[in-house]
């Protein structure tokens, strides 16, 4: 390897890469891109699917939950949950874990919702954490007739009781029933979530259902064999009552949601096709930049130097242009991996956000990968012609190898940059429609929270009962959503009058409700009326009020009252549903986000449904009523829980967050795509036809009109803009015509974003050609001659 690769030649080649500073610069600048990118890309991935717990057995945590016919995940039952931490011989520990806030009522008279968790007190021998003082919890803690403590963050200590070390053996009471502390743990500690207080979790009766359970594998054991062994547990423990589609499901305890899956998903589809534009786009520049060198590669083979030579110089100088760009683009990575680690809040403890080896490595392939593909195999089908001839007639560049080849990668570059870009625009579009507003909602005087420990029908009816006694609220009720969280659509069909065609039933997201609810969160009608009392009642005719894009999408905006739709129960042995007559007509009110076509939907009145969001409509400014709001309801029970209480503009803030972040993801690395896209093509094609200045010589010597030559000069980058053009653009739509498979609603398709994509590029190519153009008709033919 020394005699193919020498000091010398890293020498030259920082010496050519500084002669040639525009076209090593867009080299440099696509490959760090694209670096950088992938860097941040494969990190976030590799943390989402494949991060562990920061502890000695932290690979060996997993969730255990149930999984019904319809793909919902259960939380296993009592019953089965004692089934396998008696009997499961896969694994070393199961444990259980509920975090939820927590009503604390202080020795001042303030009440406090506080983030917290009840967890079984073994766990805590597996999660390394030694308190600031105290203890944590013990196994004797969870034992019936044990006296009820709670642990304690450093922060609540500071916050609350001033750091008092006299802390320990104080009580607070937390919900009605007066606790104990014992320890302080410190911030760094935040299993299984950042809470404040741990409490021991009861395990004859797990808390109710809004738990997590979670177990350690014993070493070598596989998901595959704890998941067989726990489904027979589960069979055994079940033999009556539970349905058999149920099956367990094993998981890594920081595996990746289903949201945060698709986003993923999202992402690095995106980035894949980032850096194929990228790919191409470097290969196109390098193989341009290789056949501009014949001169020089026939000097050195006419003075001996062997093929292998040549072949390794080149190669050299690829392979400093993409570790110059590899040293940019991880420190780029870097320095945005740690500003987003800052800037988000709500990043499970586990993710850190640094780039592990495994992605270093990938990176260090990257490069390396680059650069073969990018300086070897140009240099070898460059140096296999016969380089005499082609200096010596000129034709090699503009017939030979290098054109047909640099024409399929400019087509394969065009339609990559096309697909790309409409491909992560239509996905940010859904992303960000999350986060668009919504003109009939109220931007002020709702308050919304999430009903936690709610029992029953009467329970929840008391609480919206005792919101609407506080002074300054207008309207109160309970809803299944809340605006912009995504209810799923179900079939929906109506009735059609007599001399009407029979039509199919069509996707359409419903909503159940309270009373009130509609007229908490501004529901008016725009045509007949909104629920009253009267349709609440046990017994009362079936109703249904369903919002403006509902009657233009299924009645062709003619008048819908008295009309009757049917909503098809998803459920094989359900019974036939009721037809329901339409009583009311309501503008949007974000029932469903995203794509348009989805918008359309209804709300139907239930009375004994479960519904766990409550919407208080003020005539004060809400956040006044959060303090009077949990006061009021712990008087009707102290252990109820308001859990991400806020404005309903703030509802789902988390959410809308981070796919905002997505979106932007997404468009800046399509935006970035294009840009590099264009740098490319242009530098390509002004480069082709700065080859071609002593043709445009010869023809003009030869007689040939201005007009003449720019057309012969711009036909051929014309058609290579529109093949691309059509394959970026068909591939652009394709993939938006997959938007079923997405989790999130995706916009329907359309052409005028490929469009704009495709104009943009064939702007920046025409330029490209038609600038060099110029500059070359404006020489005399006798330099044009010479100029080679």
């Amino acid at each position: 390897m020394g005699r193919l690769i020498s000091l010398g030649e890293v020498r030259l080649a920082l010496r050519l890469i500084v002669k040639q500073p525009i076209l090593s610069g867009t080299v440099i600048l696509a490959l760090a891109t694209g670096i950088c990118l992938a860097t941040m890309g494969f990190t976030v991935r590799d943390e989402v699917v494949n991060s562990t717990l920061p502890y000695q057995a932290g690979d060996r945590f997993i969730r255990i939950n149930l999984v019904n016919r319809e793909s919902r995940r259960l939380d296993p039952a009592v019953e089965v949950y004692h089934a396998i931490r008696d009997r499961a011989t896969t694994l070393q520990h199961v444990g259980a874990a509920a975090g939820r806030p927590f009503t604390v009522t202080h020795d001042s008279g303030d009440v406090e919702s506080i983030i917290g968790a009840s967890i079984t007190p073994r766990s805590m021998t597996w999660v390394e954490a030694a308190p600031v003082i105290g203890r944590t919890l013990i196994e004797a803690d969870g034992e019936p007739g044990a006296e009820a403590v709670v642990v304690i963050r450093d922060s609540l200590w500071r916050r609350r009781f001033g750091g008092d070390a006299g802390i320990l053996g104080r009580s607070m009471v937390i919900g009605a029933q007066p606790y104990t502390i014992v320890g302080v743990m410190p911030d760094t500690f935040q299993f299984h979530n950042s809470g404040e207080l741990w409490m021991p979790l009861d395990e004859a009766t797990l808390g109710g259902s809004a738990r997590r359970v979670f177990a350690v594998l014993r070493p070598g054991e596989t998901y595959q064999t704890v998941s067989a062994e726990l489904d027979q547990i589960r069979r055994d423990a079940t033999r009556s009552g539970t349905p058999a589609e149920e099956r367990v499901l094993v998981r890594s305890f920081t595996g990746e949601g289903d949201e945060a899956g698709v986003a993923m998903s999202a992402i690095v589809f995106v980035l894949v096709m980032v850096l194929m534009v990228v790919a191409s786009n470097v290969a196109t520049l390098i193989f341009a930049r290789t056949w501009s060198r014949a001169p020089e590669l026939v000097v050195r083979t006419a003075v001996g130097a062997p093929r292998t030579r040549v072949v390794g110089q080149l190669f050299v100088e690829v392979l400093l242009l993409a570790s110059i760009a590899a040293s940019i683009g991880v420190a780029g990575a870097y320095a945005a991996l740690r500003y987003l680690r800052h800037a988000f809040e709500g990043i499970p403890f586990w993710v850190t956000l640094e780039p592990n080896p495994r992605v270093i490595v990938f990176v260090v392939l990257l490069t390396v990968l680059v650069s073969v593909v990018s300086g070897l195999l140009p240099a070898l089908r460059v140096t296999r012609h016969d380089l005499r001839n082609t200096l010596q007639t000129g034709r090699g560049f503009a017939f030979g190898g290098f054109g047909r080849v640099g024409a399929v990668l400019l087509v394969v570059e065009i339609a990559l940059s096309i697909a790309l870009l409409n491909g992560a625009v239509t996905m940010a579009r859904a992303f960000t429609s999350f986060v668009e507003d919504i003109p009939a909602l109220p931007k002020d005087r709702v308050l919304t929270a999430q009903l936690g420990r709610i029992r029953a029908a009467e329970h929840r009816d008391k609480v919206v009962a005792a919101a609407r006694t506080l002074p300054g609220v207008v309207a109160a009720g309970a809803g299944e959503h809340l605006p912009r969280l995504y209810p799923p659509p179900r079939m929906t069909a109506v009735e059609p009058l007599p001399g009407e065609p029979v039509m199919a039933s069509q996707p359409a997201p419903g909503h159940a409700v309270g009373e009130g609810f509609l007229e908490a969160i501004g529901g008016r009608p725009v045509m007949g009326r909104i629920f009253t009392s009267i349709d609440f009642i046990e017994g009362a005719a079936p109703v249904v009020v369903v919002n403006e894009p509902f009657v233009a999408k299924f009645l062709g905006g003619r008048n819908p009252i008295g009309r009757r739709l049917r909503i098809d129960d998803r459920r094989p042995d359900a019974a036939a549903p009721p037809w329901r007559e339409i009583i009311g007509v309501v503008p949007d009110l974000g029932l469903s986000v995203g794509d348009p076509a989805l918008t359309a939907g209804f709300y139907i009145p239930v009375r004994n449904e479960m519904l766990w969001f409550l919407a208080v409509r003020t005539s004060v400014d809400p956040m006044t009523l959060v303090a009077p709001l949990r006061t009021a309801l712990a008087r009707v029970d102290p252990d109820l829980q308001l859990q991400e209480v806020r404005t309903i503009e703030e509802a789902g803030y988390e959410e809308r967050v981070f796919l905002s972040a997505v979106a932007t993801a997404l468009t800046a690395m399509g935006g970035m795509a294009l840009m590099l896209s264009i740098v490319g093509i242009y530098a390509l094609l002004s480069f082709m036809v700065t080859r071609r200045t002593r043709e445009i010589g010869i023809r003009i010597a030869l007689g040939a009109r201005d007009w003449q030559v720019l057309r012969s000069i711009t036909g051929g980058a014309t058609i290579y803009l529109l093949i691309g053009g059509l394959l970026g653009s068909a591939l652009g739509i394709l993939f938006a015509q997959a938007r079923a498979v997405i989790l999130v609603s995706i916009p329907a398709p359309g052409v005028r974003m490929p469009a704009t994509i495709f104009l943009t590029l064939a702007i920046a190519g025409l330029t490209a050609c038609w600038l060099p153009a110029r500059r070359a008709l404006n020489i005399r033919p006798s330099e044009a001659l010479i100029a080679e």
